[in-house]
């Protein structure tokens, strides 16, 4: 008979759970206790390797020490997917597009894959239980497991799991009932980086380039022609296989085919935006929208629930998702902060605990889960940068007073404060804030801020409360991950977080969610009327989003930001007078 101890093990109970994403894009980890997110962070704020796919032994690291345990305090190790499924695929697709790419298959059929539990039990002890969830059971429970909701339709998609790219199910409770799935090669996700692919930027990074693209484009000129690419089946869609090699080669994922179908040879990363790569973009964002949304409404007509959860690296198209209560019968939308890969480590970790338990489960919404630093480590480093900046001390209403007025005048702060967020999305603690009045503002943060794309658009961060005066509909969106309209009232008014659409990617912030932040807003309403900011992530282009003093200094420093705010402390630029000679 098995001891208490064990059961706790076996259940998860009172016991130290890991839940690890790596491999693929986004590695990461969450420790979870009793079902509660004790912390969670992504491997890239570590290796400042952006969407980081190896091992995150920085991450572990942090995870245990911030915690104060030990390798051998962890009980359970849940991993995000199934490696023997997910080979199963692997082999089975290299022997059916063998003559296609033969060189690389053969490797694929014949390369030894590493044994993950092993892996597991050599990282940490050799008791360890080791447990698999799958690629989308994983999305499924992270977004479920987040929620409110005591029942939902739950719908996943992105490019691919083991062998699905697309679930729907329904959870009512703890237990999930699966309702239906598109599998490979048939993926709406792959369809998405293949085109952003093929308009220049990088698949699983630049997707949401092409969602910033398309609104300055029309869809007239090119869905039909998307109509070749995908079609509806009775329960999904399938791609024609006619245009894309993704199935069969790791280093393209269209061929000549897409070409002579879209009119126009592949854009080149350096090559000049011209309106025919805005119309494919705005032709794909349709198509997407097309499938995503027949999608739920089969969803809706097999659960009949109201309420929907939203997983898969495809529910970071905030676009599509701003538009769901409007063309479904959905009436509340739950979309957790990370619902990409990074995300399933939580998601791997809650799905052990609360199946195995069926406990009630307790509020895991917050996303601010990562690497913080106290008042007295980033004193000690700014004075170690002294050379390079100045800073004073301030409390917290000469803080907000001050930085609410210079951000009214035009100046652009560096935002950091307490946890850093898990997640693509900066929500008010690594944050780059400016004045979402100011025309120029937008031009500004993106050329000489942030060093990007001109046409990319920035997001603002509004009162909870004011939300209703300046956005249509007026949805609750904490994680910035729906757009909305601005209203017609206001769409001159606020240039700099409009998009070329009348569009704007919102977050709003309520005083319980951070409650600094909702001073600021608060005050700067007082100055200007408006409780918006344009909040955008403290990083510069192609760079990760900042953990610690140190990188925030270095940030600072190598761009035209105009002040810097680490908690408390209020940082300025040194003026270095030049002596002529």
């Amino acid at each position: 008979m098995a001891s208490l101890q064990q059961k706790k093990i076996l259940s998860g109970k009172d016991s130290y759970i890991l839940g690890i994403s790596f491999g693929f894009h986004d590695s990461a980890v969450a420790l979870i206790q009793n079902g509660k997110v004790l912390n969670a962070v992504e491997e890239e704020r570590f290796t400042g390797v952006k969407h980081d796919n190896s091992f995150p032994m920085n991450s572990i690291s942090w995870i245990l020490k911030e915690n104060n345990i030990t390798k051998k305090d962890i009980s359970v190790v849940c991993y995000y997917e199934n490696p023997i499924l997910k080979k199963d695929r692997i082999v089975r697709t290299a022997r059916k597009t063998f003559f296609k790419n033969p060189i690389s298959n053969f490797k694929l059929l014949f390369t030894k894959e590493y044994d993950i539990s092993k892996l597991f039990r050599r990282v940490f002890h050799k008791n360890v239980k080791v447990v698999f969830s799958s690629h989308h059971q994983s999305h499924q429970a992270y977004s479920f497991f987040t929620s409110k909701f005591k029942e939902s339709a739950v719908l996943t998609v992105d490019g691919v799991g083991e062998f699905e790219t697309t679930t729907m199910s329904k959870y009512t409770n703890n237990k999930v009932k699966c309702l239906g799935k598109v599998e490979f090669p048939h993926s709406l996700g792959m369809l998405y980086s293949t085109i952003t692919a093929f308009l220049g930027f990088k698949p699983n990074e630049g997707e949401y380039k092409v969602m910033g693209l398309a609104p300055y484009g029309t869809h007239l000129f090119h869905h039909k022609k998307f109509d070749e690419l995908i079609k509806y089946t009775k329960d999904g869609f399938e791609l024609n296989p006619k245009y894309f090699t993704y199935e069969y080669s790791d280093k393209t994922m269209f061929n000549e085919n897409l070409s002579k179908l879209l009119g126009i040879p592949n854009r080149l990363p350096e090559e000049p935006i011209n309106d025919i790569h805005k119309n494919i973009a705005a032709a794909l964002q349709y198509t997407y929208e097309k499938h995503f949304f027949r999608l739920l409404n089969q969803l809706y007509e097999k659960t009949k629930s109201i309420n929907l959860c939203l997983g898969g690296g495809c529910a970071y198209n905030g676009t599509a998702n701003g538009k769901i209560r409007e063309k479904t019968k959905f009436k509340n939308v739950w979309i957790p902060p990370a619902p990409s890969d990074a995300g399933s480590a939580i998601g791997a970790a809650l799905l052990f605990y609360y199946t195995s338990t069926n406990d009630t489960r307790v509020d895991n919404q917050t996303p601010f889960l990562g690497p913080q630093q106290s008042h007295d480590e980033s004193l000690k480093i700014i004075k170690q940068n002294r050379n390079k900046v100045e800073f004073e001390f301030l409390g917290d209403n000469d803080l907000i007073n001050k930085t609410a007025q210079l951000i009214s005048e035009g100046n652009i702060i560096g935002w950091v404060q307490g946890r850093l967020e898990f997640g693509a999305r900066a929500l008010g603690n690594r944050s780059i804030l400016a004045d979402p009045r100011d025309p120029q503002m937008k031009k500004r943060v993106n050329m000489v801020i942030k060093k990007r794309e001109g046409f990319r658009p920035f997001a603002p961060m509004v009162t909870f409360e004011d939300r209703i005066h300046y956005f249509t509909p007026a949805y609750e969106i904490p994680y910035m991950n729906q757009i909305v309209k601005v209203t017609e009232k206001y769409k001159d008014k606020l240039p700099a977080i409009t998009h070329t659409d009348g569009s704007a990617r919102i977050q709003t912030v309520r005083e319980s969610f951070n409650p600094k932040i909702h001073k600021l807003l608060k005050v700067y309403q007082k100055i200007t009327g408006y409780p918006i900011l344009l909040n955008t992530s403290f990083n510069l282009k192609d760079q990760t989003m900042v953990r610690d003093t140190q990188e925030a200094i270095d940030t600072f420093m190598n761009c035209d930001m105009d002040y810097l705010i680490i908690g408390n402390l209020f940082l300025s630029k040194k003026i270095v007078s030049e002596t002529l000679t």
